[in-house]
């Protein structure tokens, strides 16, 4: 467990020249786009409707296409994961509303890469920020920037209601703009890049093909002549949302072809998709309700490809096991600094030059939107286990079963091997903590009384200063502190009766209070 407070870096990752898996320093440009899952996307099962999308269809044939690639099933939370390397529950940071808001106490991957790069590389947000800050009349402007953020452009919120009527901000001034976003977005990238005289770091959001749907200009797309009136793209949405994907594949062909050869040779780009597919364009065998906001596969199951510096593995697929969160550690590491793990970030940086295991054995994904579909899901290479806050639970076998139609349970009717990965998987906190072959630390602490009243007292085998984290079955955070002495009492007088979790370090306990 990492507190969760600003870093500092130890001294030894900023002489990360030597052991770079990279013999220099290459540029990295992520791109992440919006409500987009496999489905819409070439050479992704299933065989639905695909966009028209050349230019990621090049990146394929010039690097590698991830297979299993799992986010949160809304963009804030997918957002945060990458940016700090750390699950939801643990930065509170669970749906597109309430709790989207990223606290700066966080350390951002922008910080992160400036600190350990020692200021080598720049970096930059462009497009969709949606992690605090508003709009309106009491908006934070800046709070990208104090979020560690070296340049901000784009819109601060989840979306806008007009791709060509929007507020526009750049660094802390808003601008009232009717630029077409999509195209608006890729201006500022190339800008932004073609300014910078150092390695660097750019991140590009674009908000396409999030609502409203609608037509691009017809030169960023292959659906035709379409009517635009509000009724028609309500009867026959597809073409639109793919129009709109097609949109962002035209600009970054435009973005490619505006950036000095050899600085894009130079350049590791990664495209992927921020959660599954919207429910109103899903296509079968999805089913509708199975999309963007589920814990389905079609709610969390993204599209990934990288290409570009460094990457020496052509036109290959890779099936390794990837969480959002694992783009942290990656993405410092394509930077120079190693960092096989962080938080509950693994890299797969090693995959992008060489077939392996990867580090991942499974892969844990969440949201808390207050409707029926809230809750928490884990996988294996072969199962996936879904618990919903109203009690359902789900279990399926995604190799016979991918798009998830045969729920094994209940539990009485699985085989004794069933049963065997529907117990590692139910267990959120086997999940999350000891995955791969990783090795981890234990506090070595007891809890009692057990089950307990108004206080909890604990007793801690190696004791320094650290933190307690108290998790409720459903894996929310309760209640969090600092342990300040080998024996502690701990008040949980406003826990409700129940099943509860207590983490120190890498080591959990059940308790229950009365």
């Amino acid at each position: 467990m990492n507190i969760p407070t600003k870093i500092l870096l130890p001294i030894f990752a900023l002489l990360f020249f030597s052991h770079s898996i990279f013999a220099q320093q290459p540029n990295v440009l992520f791109i992440i786009v919006d409500d987009i899952g496999v489905g819409p996307i070439p050479n992704y099962l299933p065989n639905s409707t695909k966009a028209n999308m050349p230019h990621l269809e090049a990146m394929m044939n010039e690097g590698i296409t991830f297979d299993n690639v799992w986010s949160n099933p809304i963009c804030a939370p997918s957002r945060a994961n990458v940016l700090t390397g750390k699950h939801g529950f643990r930065t509170n940071v669970l749906n597109a509303t309430d709790l989207a808001t990223l606290s700066q106490d966080e350390t951002t991957l922008h910080e992160y890469i400036e600190q350990s790069s020692n200021g080598t590389y720049s970096n930059s947000l462009i497009g969709k920020w949606h992690l605090g800050g508003g709009g309106g009349m009491n908006a934070n402007l800046d709070y990208p920037n104090e979020s560690g953020i070296e340049y901000f452009g784009g819109i601060m919120s989840g979306g806008v209601s007009d791709y060509n009527d929007y507020d526009l901000v750049i660094n802390g001034q808003e601008t009232a703009t009717t630029d077409y976003i999509t195209t608006k977005f890729t201006d500022l990238t190339i800008d932004w890049i073609n300014d910078q005289n150092q390695p660097w770091f750019c991140w590009l959001a674009y908000n396409a093909a999030h609502t409203p749907l609608h037509l691009p200009p017809t030169n960023m797309h292959t659906q035709g002549n379409l009517p635009t009136d509000a009724t028609s793209i309500a009867d026959n949405p597809l073409p639109y949302f793919l129009a709109m994907i097609e949109s962002i594949d035209f600009e970054i062909g435009r973005l490619f072809d505006n950036i000095p050869a050899d600085e894009l040779e130079n350049t590791v780009i990664i495209f992927v998709g921020d959660n599954g597919t919207s429910q109103n364009v899903i296509e079968l065998p999805y089913p509708g309700n199975r999309g963007k906001g589920s814990l389905y596969q079609g709610g969390v199951h993204v599209p990934m490809v990288i290409s570009g510096a460094g990457i020496t593995r052509v036109n290959e697929r890779e099936d390794a096991l990837v969480s959002f969160s694992d783009l942290f550690s990656t993405i410092v590491e394509l930077t120079g600094t190693p960092l096989s793990q962080i938080h509950d970030s693994y890299s797969f940086a090693p995959l992008l030059t060489a077939q392996g295991d990867g580090q991942r054995d499974c892969m844990y994904t969440e949201v808390q939107s207050g409707g029926n579909s809230d809750g928490w899901a884990s996988r294996n290479e072969t199962y996936k286990y879904i618990s919903l806050a109203n009690g359902g639970q789900r279990f399926y076998n995604l190799i016979d079963d991918p798009y998830e139609s045969n729920n094994l349970l209940p539990v009485n009717t699985l085989t004794a091997a069933e049963l065997v990965e529907y117990d590692k998987l139910s267990n959120h906190f086997d999940v999350i903590s000891p995955v791969g072959n990783l090795e981890k630390e234990k506090t070595g602490f007891k809890v009692f009384p057990n089950p307990a009243n108004d206080n909890l007292f604990l007793e801690i085998e190696n004791f320094e200063k650290q933190y307690f984290y108290i998790f409720d079955i459903s894996g929310k955070e309760m209640k969090k502190g600092e342990v300040s002495f080998e024996n502690e009492m701990i008040s949980i007088d406003e826990l409700n009766a129940g099943m509860y979790f207590i983490q120190i370090g890498e080591e959990v306990k059940k308790f229950v209070k009365q």
